[in-house]
């Protein structure tokens, strides 16, 4: 027995942290998970996207490592988000109707540019890639334009154009005309292919605006007559009424002939631009056509029935209009109209995507001339073929439908939905979360992609791989799924299904970690890729992060997935010279475990309980830190163990019959492609929910239930080594608490002696609430064959213990004596001479106190109590660092309280920051993690922090970001195309016109003679002696643009010249922005007024002139 002494004859393992210098408590980096997403957008030609929120803020993600926030002046909601393409800004409109305006264009963070307030609230938005201008209309139905380039408000304005629609139509003699809710307007939409038409949809209808004529071209007005069904059917107690259902969306054709509206009783009607009497077409989403027009034996049989509720259906929120490079008839092939809403309140709640056929006529027969504007009858037809649906599909989710985005893959013309790849549903959750999916699109069923060369005939000798050919082709289109595919989602957008419930932080020695991150191509990422981003090394830090450990952060969600994240602080080596290569932490899809799958299976659902699906949840996920091995509990008490690059061989397709009945094999359950972890077994024993679990390195497995029951597998069979069943050791022994289960929650795999058998074996300490510590030795036969000895001993630990608070370590190094390679190599290879007393110690802690015992069962040699100011310990961990090991005890006051080892001596007590309640998961170098909950139950919030900060947090600074690198020219705006066939001359255009306005026509109309350009800065050059000629500002072109741009910027220009000038040396002071403006609106009053009368009596001349 060794003696305790105040000699302390046993080496001080932590003498070199004593020192409180070494020590010191900070945050490195938060990571969040966006529940309360409010609006988006995505920039087409840069790869970027925007998130807004309920608290102001704003989110920019783009490629690997590329991430930004951006804050509004007050935490208000931010209600919708554009980007101005030709111009590279974005634009927010919040809470209180203000438009808040970035320039992207900035290296290292975006500039704020301006903050706007109008007098009116702001019902919408719409910005054009084409053109610097923001239409903005206003409540009062008066739609206003600013100027995004030189940061002002046009003259340019347009008077509420449906409230003169409707006085026209009222003083010709049309009843029931006026006022009300009718004008106000609802959304706006430039004309995809002329720049020079605006549509305009208010309440009561559309219209289409020529600007440059300041003119309304054309209105629509959509008017249910009595008798037709309408999108209530014909049990609508308004039935032989006539009914004008108020416009709530509308979408453009991408050939621009066409347009689809949406309205508040769930229809969708089809208007031709040149016909603005009836619509093409109007329909429901469940299958309904014509349903303006009456049918009248229908009528009959619902006058005739006793009185039925009407169809409820919910409006139409949101429409999109997709065209797609699947043609080269410049008109376009098939289309995919996307609509939120218009379902039935019975319906799957979801986003609904229409595939529509080509609209390709041939050139129909010339109409006598003075027919030559109407819409010809045969074109007419095509348009009604073109939009009657060819298949349907519900994108589901798992709330009531909120929004959608699509991002196109290149360009952002068509309103942002030109061949698109994917679509983002956001849909609302549990107690106010809000939930975001994303998955492929269009979905392939639609077969838009799908590979249409012509087979070729073959011949001869090629007959045979011809046949070849054609029979894989059909195995893979077998294979195809018509579901769109789940695409991976950055982590700041895992809410609802993909959800996080919970995480722990894992380290690992470089060869596994290379091991786990050697292969992770997948084709399912979404696929943000604008943008470049460093982080500055002002310090000099950087240098020092290549020795840090790899670190992986494995989390588990509500979808009964788990998903890993490298969070190895080598992702983080950056310049600016040499940007992020990975995000951080950086998601590793290829590791994903999807427990679903393997539940579902059929031969796993027959052995286990038929409420398994419903009622399984993922607790916790254990990795073994060298065979890479995954056990994944569920919270029904069912482990499922995985096994990485380990494929079931071609004779597993068959399910395998175990001996033991609580073990069922897996390994015929095949994964997703790019999946490396495969299902290899599951430990249903059908005892309660799992207390404890330990794995080990060389495939032994110890799995405890809360009725108190360990079990043990040897997972290279598998087969049930060990059951330990007894109610004896289950129960507690105090008196007071004779009657409720001692059930085990803490195991510990090591190799090491006791004090009674000091030759190393493998042994499991099971220590139960109690502080009751069994020790179960495992022993190998000459065959290799391991059993579970019955030689078992028992000591005691400490009372109430603490959750995977057990450690066993060497008395020399105090390196962990673990049952892994290593170890095991001792078992094998150890003779009984090798074996001596005092090679390690024991560490067990409980809710009071820790302690430390030579040898496992030997002599205490040291204990502690835990200070009771300190708080509720909650953790506890044994750190090693440089050469030295000690322990540290983290409390729910985030105290952590470190000791020195063996003699458990207290050495310091750090303050961590706290941001939640939940609980820490910490690792074995001193970091840790901390959760913060959602009210619904989810993570929102992950805060990486340490107790060693010291010269370290440097590099977990926010990166620097440079928004324009590697963006490619804004593609040139889309023009006219006839409504016949290309190749025939002078083929109808229509209203639009064979050469439209430009987009700096469009500006120059806009924003009038005296519009104040700004004069552009000379770029600074660069460092690099390669980039820092072609940097240098050219003299003869900046004095013709200073020229042009000082004659064009008479009067006012010096007034807005001194704003911006203001702007830009007070930057992102944002109560200065405002008091700027307001000055700027006082100052230019007197001057604008009477331009602003005499622009005024001018439209109200000019507006109303019907083409």
């Amino acid at each position: 027995m060794l003696s305790r002494s105040n000699a302390k004859p046993l080496l001080d393992l932590s003498i070199e942290l004593a020192d409180e210098i070494d020590w010191q408590a900070g945050t490195l980096r938060t990571f969040e998970h966006h529940l309360d997403i409010t609006a988006w957008a995505y920039e087409a030609v840069s790869g970027i996207i925007a998130i807004g929120t309920s608290d102001g803020s704003i989110d920019l993600y783009g490629g690997p490592g590329v991430e930004h926030r951006l804050e509004l002046s007050e935490r208000i909601a931010v209600r919708s988000l554009h980007f101005a393409s030709s111009i590279f800004r974005l634009v927010c409109v919040d809470e209180k109707d203000r438009l808040t305006i970035w320039d992207l264009n900035t290296p290292r963070k975006p500039k704020l540019q301006s903050i706007v307030n109008f007098k009116y609230p702001v019902n919408s938005v719409t910005v054009s890639p084409s053109h610097s201008h923001v239409f903005v209309a206003l409540a009062n139905g008066e739609i206003q334009t600013y100027d995004l380039l030189c940061s002002r408000k046009s003259l340019y304005t347009m008077p509420d154009l449906w409230a003169l629609y409707e006085e026209k139509m009222a003083s010709s003699g049309m009843p029931n005309y006026g006022g009300g809710q009718s004008q106000l307007p609802i959304e706006m939409v430039v004309h995809p292919r002329d720049l020079n038409l605006l549509f305009v949809a208010y309440s009561g209808g559309i219209v289409m605006s020529d600007l440059t004529h300041r003119n309304t071209a054309r209105a629509y007005e959509y008017v249910v007559p009595p008798g037709a069904p309408g999108g209530q059917g014909y049990h609508d107690q308004n039935l032989l009424k006539h009914r004008r259902p108020d416009v709530t969306a509308l979408a453009i054709h991408p050939c621009g002939h066409f347009f689809a509206a949406g309205y508040t009783d769930g229809s969708i009607a089809f208007w031709a631009i040149e016909d603005e009497d009836k619509p093409l077409l109007v329909l429901t989403l469940d299958g309904q056509h014509d349903i303006n027009i009456a049918d009248a034996h229908r009528l009959d049989e619902a006058l005739g029935q006793s009185l039925q509720h009407a169809t409820s259906r919910e409006p139409v929120f949101r429409l999109a209009w997709s065209g797609f490079a699947n043609s080269d008839d410049p008109r376009g092939g098939d289309t995919v109209l996307v609509v939120l809403g218009g379902l039935k309140t019975e319906d799957i709640s979801g986003i609904t995507a229409i595939l529509l056929p080509a609209f390709n006529p041939a050139e129909p027969p010339a109409l006598p001339a003075t027919s030559s504007t109407t819409l010809h009858p045969n074109i007419r037809t095509a348009m009604r073929q073109s939009v009657t649906p060819k298949n349907l599909h519900t994108y589901s989710t798992v709330g009531t439908p909120q929004d959608f985005l699509l991002l196109p893959r290149e360009s952002p013309h068509f309103s942002g939905s030109w061949n698109p790849r994917a679509i983002l549903l956001l849909s609302d959750g549990a107690k106010g979360a809000r939930s975001t999916e994303a998955y492929e699109f269009p979905p392939p069923a639609f077969g838009i992609h799908k590979n249409t060369k012509a087979d070729v005939p073959s011949t001869g000798d090629s007959s045979e791989q011809a046949l070849s050919d054609e029979i894989a082709s059909t195995l893979e289109s077998m294979k195809m799924q018509d579901d769109p595919k789940s695409l991976d989602a950055p982590p700041a957008f895992w809410s609802g299904p993909t959800g996080v419930i919970g995480g722990d932080l894992i380290n690992f020695e470089k060869e596994s970690y290379q091991v786990l991150v050697s292969d992770e191509s997948t084709d399912d990422a979404l696929g943000l890729r604008g943008g470049s981003a460093w982080i500055d090394d002002d310090e000099g830090q950087m240098k020092v992060l290549r020795f840090q450990p790899r670190r992986l952060l494995v989390t588990y969600h509500s979808d009964l997935t788990v998903r890993f994240r490298d969070l190895s602080a080598q992702l983080l080596l950056s310049s600016d010279t040499s940007p992020l290569q990975a995000s951080y932490p950086n998601p590793l899809p290829g590791l994903t475990i999807d427990v679903l799958a393997l539940l579902a299976d059929p031969t796993v659902a027959s052995r286990t309980s038929p409420t398994l699906l419903e009622e399984a949840a993922v607790a916790s996920a254990h990795l073994a830190p060298q065979s890479l091995e995954c056990a994944v509990v569920l919270g029904t008490g069912e482990v499922a163990v995985y096994r990485l690059n380990t494929p079931p061989s071609e004779d597993a397709a068959v399910p395998k019959t175990l001996e033991d009945s609580e073990l069922i094999s897996a390994t015929h359950v095949s994964v997703e492609r790019n999946h490396f972890f495969y299902p290899a077994f599951v430990l249903s024993a059908s005892r309660g929910s799992v207390s404890a679990l330990a794995m080990s390195d060389i495939g032994f497995l110890a799995v405890a239930h809360k009725d108190g029951s360990v079990f043990v597998v040897d997972m290279r069979g598998p087969r049930i080594i060990l059951r330990d069943t007894s109610d004896k050791s289950a129960h507690r022994r105090s008196f007071l608490h004779r009657n409720e289960l001692d059930a085990v929650v803490s195991m510990t795999w090591t190799v090491a002696g006791t004090d009674t058998d000091i030759f190393p074996r493998v042994r499991l300490l099971a220590t139960r609430d109690s502080g009751a510590t069994t020790i179960y030795p495992l022993s190998r036969s000459a065959d290799g064959v391991w059993a579970a000895s019955t030689q078992r001993e028992t000591t005691e630990g400490v009372s109430h213990a603490i959750r995977d608070a057990s450690f066993v370590i060497g008395t020399k190094l105090g390196a962990p004596s673990r049952a892994d390679r290593a170890g095991l190599a001792e078992v094998i290879h150890s003779s009984a001479e090798d074996a001596v007393k005092g090679a390690s110690f024991w560490v067990t802690a409980g809710a009071k106190g820790v302690k430390c015992v030579v040898d496992i069962t030997g002599e205490r040699i040291g204990r502690a109590d835990w200070p009771s100011k300190a708080g509720r310990v909650e953790n506890v961990v044994i750190v090693r660092k440089n050469t030295s090991t000690l322990l540290i005890a983290y409390t729910n006051e985030r105290k952590a309280l470190v000791y020195s080892l063996p003699y458990l001596e207290h050495m310091h007590s750090l303050q961590l920051p706290k941001s939640s309640d939940e609980p820490l998961s910490v690792d074995e170098t001193g970091d840790y993690v901390e959760w913060t909950r959602h009210p619904c139950g989810l993570i929102h919030a992950t805060r990486y922090g340490t107790v060693f900060n010291v010269r370290r947090s440097g590099p977990y600074d926010v990166p620097q970001v440079d928004f324009t690198a590697g963006r490619k020219p804004v593609p040139p705006q889309p023009q006219p195309v006839s409504v016949g066939p290309a190749s025939f001359i002078g083929s109808w255009l229509g209203y639009l016109k064979s050469q439209t306005l430009t987009g700096d026509q469009v500006d120059t109309l806009l924003g009038g003679p005296d519009r104040p350009v700004p004069i552009p800065k000379p770029q600074r050059p660069n460092v690099t002696a390669s980039d820092s000629g072609s940097s240098r500002p050219q003299p003869d072109r900046a004095n013709s643009v200073s020229e042009m741009a000082n004659s064009a910027s008479r009067g006012v220009s010096d007034l807005y010249s001194r704003l911006n000038n203001a702007l830009a040396e007070r930057g992102e002071m944002l109560g200065g922005l405002e008091e700027s403006f307001q000055s700027l609106e006082s100052g230019s009053k007197n001057m604008l007024s009477q331009a602003k009368s005499l622009a005024a009596k001018q439209t109200a001349k000019r507006w109303f002139q019907f083409s």
